[in-house]
């Protein structure tokens, strides 16, 4: 199922905040390690993916850690397929 929501804040390359206590994982994305270069760069890219605008996900699953692992778009840019290029362009 589709939803909709606004992403708030983005934590790293491959996950983001959208409401309170609800954070989306991109699928089959893995961000870069926190306090590089790489990891801040990946940060700035999503966030002008999608920060401020409304994202549509499509849950695959739950992690571990109760995040959903989604397929995203945002204004019609597959958001999964944008940072994974980015990420191999790194």
């Amino acid at each position: 199922m589709v939803r909709r929501a606004t992403a708030t804040r983005v934590d790293d390359g491959a996950t983001f905040i959208i409401r309170p206590n609800m954070v989306v994982k991109l699928e089959g994305i893995e961000a870069p390690p926190r306090g590089t270069p790489e990891a801040e760069k990946a940060k700035e890219h999503l966030e002008e993916l999608i920060l401020g605008k409304k994202v549509e996900f499509d849950t695959r699953e739950w992690d571990r850690l109760g995040r959903s692992t989604a397929a995203v778009q945002a204004d019609g840019v597959d958001v999964n397929y944008e940072m994974k290029k980015f990420l191999e362009s790194q």
